[in-house]
This record gives structure tokens, sequence and C-alpha cells, in this order.
């Protein structure tokens, strides 16, 4: 009797799973920049910012890979964020790792040498033109719709720097702060301000132990690579007119030094937004904390925000603080887990996000886990602070928040855990949008394949396949730009082979939409992972350990770009 009915009911099941309407990917992706397109850089290119028409979009490509060396993401790479620099190789990777990073034409020597001479080693790239950092980086595009702006700076002689921001009909530029002009200054952030433009970044001026020591040309960068920038910096505020010209501009309250140090403290501004009736800015102060196996108080970096106001920059705006208490910050506790914090970004909700690296090993592994924090106009201050990402030694790191209070960044590729021993090299990223309000995370690579009308998916967009890696901006409709890998075929994917780097633009597929959560709908989610990681599985050593060769060979590759792993090929 049972059978009976199954063998009716089967044919009905087979007519309803032929005729089912065929799927679009809920992302469409389109190629912004590839490596072939990246002038004299040897690296790249990388997203870095997207405008918030979606209409222009920035990455950038370097002339010599450090960041292997300062186990970062290459889009960190700017001289004036040095809690991404400051701890060097060896306190993170193994000496051999280090070694052969300091020791191959192009890599980290390479820059420090270069560093020293002065020469352009980072460009901006998009879809027609490279441009050097002498002739002016955007590090970001406003998020505002209305209009095209953008933020960055200019590399000058004598290790010089000067902020720019490039307004709908004028270039301000923007090194003197309160009347007083500064030598190293960098943009981050622009939003309109009645009608003018609120700006917000760094400057400072040259402190000479660190000055020198930076930029000495010595071959010793786990001793000299710290003293970099070379100025002492805090967060910086600027009001610019339609013209260009500066209307008012301020230093944020003095930060932390309360250590002597020949080391340069260094704080700046971020992110900005309009929270209600006032203007917030987000990113990084400066205070005194332990290194990763140090047991001596340095200089570390603090996620901080500023209250602006109205924006007129009519009062010097008071450092505060992300994280209230002192265990939750870098300090001079030696038993704080924090070794340092910064924010990146705030929207119009309040939501603000950052990251926060640590200084305490989890499983062979000093992560960095992104943090959300919600400032609350009503109270006046930080009402809540979440670490969404909280599995043990999993990398996560915020890029960028939205209006939709969405978060685009990256986090360890979902099969790596605590595999890696510590001492190798990079984990493998994957990009995620995370959901503030539901709670959601999403890889991105499961939301670009389509399905077809018997419900078999494709994930090969304009005739190639693609690993997002990190998505670095978003705007209020979900567009995203991110730095991807493009593969000819499904075994060059599948094993991470032969890929090319490129800037991709994800846009949601005119046939779908998010939901009215702003979650993706559940039949979009299209399983996409690479095969099972298999690390260590044929080394003699146990413990899932590499050995000296599997780290050489995993050095090697991550220098061309590819960041091969040993893969166990799926069926």
């Amino acid at each position: 009797m049972k059978m009976t009915k199954i063998a009716a009911i089967l044919p009905l099941l087979m007519v309803g799973a032929v005729s089912a309407a065929a799927q679009d990917p809920f992302y469409s992706i389109s190629e912004v920049v590839s490596a072939a397109n990246i002038g004299s850089a040897n690296y790249g290119p990388w997203a870095l910012s997207i405008s918030g028409d979606g209409a222009e979009i920035a990455s950038v490509a370097v002339k010599s890979d450090w960041y292997h060396y300062f186990h970062m993401s290459p889009s960190g790479m700017d001289l004036a964020h040095r809690f991404h620099y400051e701890n060097g190789c060896t306190a993170l990777l193994s000496s051999t790792t280090c070694k052969n990073y300091l020791e191959t034409s192009n890599w980290t020597a390479t820059w420090f040498s270069d560093l020293s001479s002065n020469v352009d080693q980072t460009f901006n790239v998009t879809s027609s033109t490279v441009t050097a950092e002498s002739a002016g980086i955007i590090t970001k595009y406003g998020s505002d719709t209305s209009a095209i702006t953008s933020v960055g700076y200019m590399s000058l002689a004598s290790h010089n720097r000067e902020a720019v921001a490039t307004l709908p009909s004028a270039t301000a530029y923007l090194n003197t702060v309160n009347g007083t002009g500064y030598a190293f200054a960098s943009a981050y952030d622009i939003v309109p301000a009645g009608s003018n433009y609120l700006v917000v970044g760094t400057a400072g001026a040259q402190k000479a132990t660190a000055y020198n020591n930076c930029y000495n040309g010595n071959s010793e960068i786990q001793t000299y690579s710290p003293y970099c920038p070379g100025y002492e910096t805090q967060a910086a505020f600027w009001l610019v007119n339609a013209s260009g010209t500066p209307s008012s501009s301020l230093l944020a309250t003095s930060h932390n030094t309360s250590t002597s140090t020949n080391y340069p403290y260094t704080a700046s501004a971020m992110g900005v937004a309009k929270v209600g009736s006032e203007y917030i800015a987000v990113g990084y102060s400066a205070t005194v904390g332990y290194g990763i196996g140090s047991t001596s108080s340095l200089p570390k970096n603090v996620a901080a925000f500023w209250k602006l106001g109205d924006g007129s920059l009519s009062t010097t705006p008071t450092t505060s603080l992300v994280f209230a208490n002192d265990s939750d910050n870098p300090g001079t506790n030696s038993d704080y887990t924090i070794d340092n914090s910064w924010a990146v970004g705030v929207n119009s909700n309040g939501y603000i996000v950052g990251n926060r690296s640590y200084r305490a090993k989890e499983s062979r592994n000093y992560p960095t886990k992104m943090f959300i924090a919600k400032y609350s106009s009503s109270s006046d201050a930080i009402s809540s602070t979440t670490t969404p990402i909280t599995t043990s030694s999993v990398n996560s790191e915020a890029a960028a928040v939205n209006n939709a209070d969405q978060v685009v960044g990256w986090t360890d590729e979902r099969g790596v855990t605590s595999q890696p021993v510590f001492g190798s090299v990079s984990r493998l990223q994957e990009a995620f949008i995370y959901n503030i309000n539901t709670g959601n995370r999403y890889a991105l690579n499961d939301l670009i394949c389509s399905l077809d009308s018997a419900g078999a998916k494709s994930c090969v967009q304009n005739g190639k396949y693609y690993y997002i890696e990190y998505a670095n901006g978003i705007t209020d409709d979900g567009t995203i730009v991110a730095s991807a890998r493009r593969f000819d075929s499904y075994t060059d994917w599948s094993t991470l082979s032969n890929g090319t780097n490129v800037v991709v633009k994800l846009s949601v597929s005119s046939s779908t939409a998010f939901d009215s959560n702003h979650d993706i709908p559940a039949g979009y989610v299209v399983a996409n992972q690479l095969p099972v990681f298999d690390y260590g599985a044929s080394d003699s050593s146990g413990g899932g350990s590499f050995g000296i060769f599997g780290l050489l060979a995993m050095a090697g590759a991550a220098a061309v770009g590819q960041y091969r792993r040993f893969v166990k090929k799926g069926s």
C-alpha cells in the first residue's frame, strides 16, 4: 500500500522538479580591475571603497609585498596605521617564513628600502587609470548618493603626506589644522554637512627619533618598522566649503602619552556619519599597553569615537573609548588580552563597526575579531558592544557598514578553525555580509551561484569561477566591492591554482532582493565552499604541523598572490 502511494506520487514530484523556475544568483559579478591593469605595481589589485551610488570604485596595488610579513590584509597597507605593523613578523610567524619574506625580491626588505628612498609603492587602480602615491591615493569614497566625493592623501617629498578631499567641483588640500601646518596627514571619510563637507582623518608632526629610525634604510625591519610613520598623529577634522576651502578644522584632545617612548603615538578618525541631529566620528586613539611577547609598555591603539555636534567644529572634540572597561582595551596590565583595537565605520543608526587584535594566543593563533557597538543619541554614549564571530582562534575583520545595518568584511575560510599551526602563513580568508539586526551572516561565495530549472547549481559567472576573499565596501542598496580571485576552470578554483587577482562589484540581481529584514532569502543561499582542507595530512611530524618544507612551500605560494593551500579535492 505504502509503495503504491509512493509510486503514484513520484511522477508528480518529477513534474514539479522539472517545471521549477530557474534562479539567478543573488549577486551578479562584474569585474572592475584585474591584475593585468596594475601598471608598475607587482601585487594586487585589492578593493578599497565604493561610492554611495555604486558608480565609482577605488582599489589599490603595491610594488612590494609587506602585508604577509606583517600578517595583515593587503588592503590594510597604509603607513599611517601603526597597529598593522608594529609587531613585525617574528612575533607572529616562524623565523623561516619571516626570513623568506625578507630575502625574496620585491618582498619586505625591498619595501623598507624603498620607503627610506621615498619611492612610490602604493597605486590607486580604476578600470582605466593607475595613479601613484605621489599623485594621490583615494582611501574612501563618500557614501552620499547625491554627489560623488572622495578623500585620501598625496605622498610628498621628505616622507611628508598631504590630506586631500575631492568635492563635486573642487579639490581641498588639508594639512593645516586649526591654523597649524602638519607634515603628515591623511583623510579617511567625508559626509555632507549642510552646504559644506565634513572630512575626518589624521594629522601630525615629526617625532625626531622615530622619523630617523623609520627612514634610515636599515634592513633590520623587525627593529625599525615600529618607528613608522615617524610622526605623532592625532584624529583630525575639517569643515570644507563647496569651493574646497576649509572654514574650520580641529585636532581631537590629546591621547594617552603617559609613558615616555621613542615610538610614535598615533590616532586617526576613520569614519563619520550623522546620527540623529549630531555627527559622530569613529576610529582609534592611543594608549599604553603590552605588545605580543613583550613585557615592556608600548604605544597601542584603542577604538574611539568623537561627538562633533552639528558639524561646525566650534568645540574641540573629546576622545571617548568604545569599550568602557580597561580589560576590554589595551592597557598596562599584562593580563589584558587585547593588543590593539580600531573602529572603521559608523552608520546613521549609530552602529559602529571595528576590530580588535589579541595578544593572547588561541589555538596557536593570535586572532583579530570584529566588533559592533551601538551609539545611542538619547544616552549620549555607547549602549552596547558585541563580538558576533566568537569562535575561538578564528579571525574576522569588519571593513564597512551601510545604513541598512549590513556589515561586510572577511573571516577565516569556513573550513579553517584551528588547523593551521602557529608559524604558518596567513589563513585563507572568505568575504561575508552580516546583518546586525538579525545576527545572520552569509559567505559571499554562497551568493554567486545560479540554479537551473532542475535545481542544479552553476557557480560560473562571466565564463569564470570566482573566490570572493575580501569585501571592503557596501552601499545602502547592498552593492558590494570586493577582492576576488578568478579561475578558468573548476579544478583551478578547487585547488586555488592559476588564479588572477580581480576587483569585483557584486550587484543584487534584478530578479531578486533582500527581504524585509535585509536578509538574503533562504533559497538564494547556494553552498559554494572550497573542498575540505587537509592540513599536514602527509606530514610525519604529527599534530597537523607542516614542518619546514610545508612552510616554505606555502610562503612561496603566498608570494605570488595565490595563498595556495594543500587541499583534498572534492569528488
